[in-house]
């Protein structure tokens, strides 16, 4: 058991300074990690992509055990739209309502919370039998998109 945890000590150390940073930061602007940096100081396992629009988008983990979250951020450092995985118990009332109301036969698989400037909605994975559906809600439960995944 022992030689099982070193084992398993040393797999993961030796892969955590691949998983520091995505060798693309170079070309992120500084103005764009200073505003990232601010925003979400304790950051791990940041990894930059660049999008066509001019926008970059940053993936990243918080905390030991963190939850996925991506940030887009504007040439000039402003957060435009921040993602961030949260548990299905996480969810505003009114969504779970809804949810238990229009999709009683579906289980929850993945939800996350996504704050654009000052509105916030949330996204659910839903899966069944039949197939998995992604809905997107407001914080008052109602339906702003769904689409079948």
């Amino acid at each position: 058991m022992k030689k099982l945890v070193f084992n398993l000590c040393v797999f993961f150390l030796a892969g955590v300074p691949v998983m520091a940073q995505n060798a693309s930061v170079n070309r992120v602007p500084a103005v764009v990690i200073n505003a990232f940096q601010q925003q979400f100081p304790k950051a791990r396992q940041v990894e930059w992509d660049r999008k066509q629009d001019g926008t970059y988008e940053a993936e990243f983990n918080v905390g030991l055990i963190g939850r996925d979250q991506t940030a887009v951020i504007s040439p000039e450092g402003k957060v435009l739209v921040h993602e961030e995985e949260i548990a299905s118990s996480s969810l505003p009332e009114a969504v779970k309502n809804q949810i238990k109301v229009q999709f009683g036969g579906y289980r929850t698989e993945e939800a996350k919370k996504i704050s654009t400037g000052h509105a916030v909605a949330y996204e659910v994975e839903l899966e069944n039998r039949k197939g998995d559906l992604k809905v997107r809600f407001n914080a008052d439960g109602k339906i702003l998109k769904e689409r079948m995944d």
